[in-house]
């Protein structure tokens, strides 16, 4: 297929959420094993917003113009000679390196699964960072498979996916505002603490065999050094203690992070049967026109008090 010019929502310089533009640039050519995605609906996250801020720059350097995005939905257009998983018309779901604020995006098959028919487009955007992360973070990362977890930042995208999904082997206990107060606690088997309402530190002193801060910015650090055991694991999706803090409080110390050993395939399918069964959601906060406002609009979002759900961008509802 001859690349066409698409429709894409770029980024020339760091800047503040208004740096977003929309430029016309030529479809990327296809390798043998990559498949062509028109995209339905995209997602905007967390990451997403350092990355625009340029707080990123020194381990992950970009060329301008940059076409961000990772998550996203939509159909498959067109296949690579040795493709033998998809074929065109298939509706899908992907996982991106970058471009996924765009008409189309390029993606090896192995970052990329079939949608099923349960799971709306917006869903289907929605959940592959989130989704995997918490998958990776609780089959992979963790060194225990039993006891106490406590989630920090459990209204966020992440924390919510390790309520829903370590309720079959933990016992779970979440820390987020008093306003997500209802939406934690319909996750499941669940406690729940309001940090702006009480003091975990103090209510839940000493009982966390896991303790995962997924507050945005690391705000979680002081009351989850409170809440771990000695001798527990405390992993960080962002930064971990300090040394000092560490010294102070004997234990396992992780960071949450990407790598190669991951596979999106395996946490791709073992996300979408708790879908479809009914065991997992994507919560979306809200659904916002396929538009160079939307996005902006949608950092701006992020900026703040993040809401307790997924910003998708959808040429389709």
């Amino acid at each position: 297929m001859e690349a066409i010019q698409m429709k894409a929502f770029a980024i020339k310089e760091y800047g503040a959420p208004d740096v977003f533009e929309t430029i016309e640039i030529a479809g990327a050519p296809l390798k043998d094993k990559q498949v062509r995605v028109a995209v339905k609906a995209f997602a905007i996250n967390p990451y997403d917003t350092a990355l625009r801020r340029g707080e990123m720059d020194g381990t992950r350097p970009i060329e301008f113009p940059y076409v961000m995005g990772s998550d996203a939905s939509g159909v498959v257009i067109e296949v690579g000679s040795a493709v033998t998983d998809f074929k065109v018309g298939d509706e899908v779901i992907v996982h991106a390196p970058k471009g996924a604020y765009g008409e189309e995006v390029v993606v090896f098959q192995s970052k990329v699964v079939l949608k099923p028919a349960e799971v709306s487009f917006a869903e289907g955007a929605g959940l592959p960072t989130i989704g995997i992360t918490a998958y990776n973070l609780l089959h992979h990362l963790l060194p225990v498979e039993a006891g106490t977890l406590v989630v920090q930042g459990a209204s966020g995208g992440v924390g919510s996916s390790l309520v829903q999904l370590a309720q079959n082997d933990f016992r779970v206990l979440a820390i987020a505002s008093s306003r997500n107060k209802d939406y934690v606690e319909s996750l499941g088997n669940v406690e729940f603490l309001a940090y702006d309402q009480t003091e975990p530190a103090k209510v839940w002193a000493d009982q966390g065999d896991v303790v995962i801060d997924a507050t945005k910015g690391s705000r979680g650090i002081e009351n989850g050094l409170a809440i771990l055991k000695a001798g527990g694991v405390y992993v960080a999706l962002n930064d971990l203690p300090s040394a000092a803090q560490q010294a102070a409080k004997p234990a396992t110390y992780l960071h949450m992070g990407p790598s190669k050993e991951y596979k999106d395939r395996e946490a791709f399918d073992y996300l979408l049967a708790q879908m479809t069964a009914g065991r997992f959601q994507v919560k979306i906060d809200r659904v916002l026109p396929f538009t160079t406002e939307s996005v902006i609009e949608a950092h701006r979002l992020l900026e703040g008090h993040p809401p307790a759900g997924k910003l998708i961008i959808a040429r389709e509802a």
